[in-house]
């Protein structure tokens, strides 16, 4: 396919921008006020505790680093 690095570019930069203004947009949010703390706390461990599982779940490494070969475990 030709032209494939001014694709990859323009995806690159596009998505860069969508990611900064969402990133904007979500900081400027009071969570505590819009849930409320205790809910606000609790949505914190809640994705905490997710990561920790799925860390514990998933053998491969993340898909950008790490071997080719998901059983070898990326180490």
């Amino acid at each position: 396919m030709r032209g494939w690095r001014t694709l990859a570019l323009n995806l690159a930069t596009g998505l860069a921008v969508i990611a900064a203004e969402m990133a904007g947009f979500l900081a400027g949010v009071d969570w505590a006020a819009a849930l409320g703390p205790r809910e606000a706390l609790w949505l914190v461990v809640a994705v905490n505790l997710a990561n920790i599982a799925l860390r514990h779940l998933t053998r491969g490494p993340a898909g950008w680093c790490g071997s080719k070969n998901p059983q070898e475990g990326g180490r």
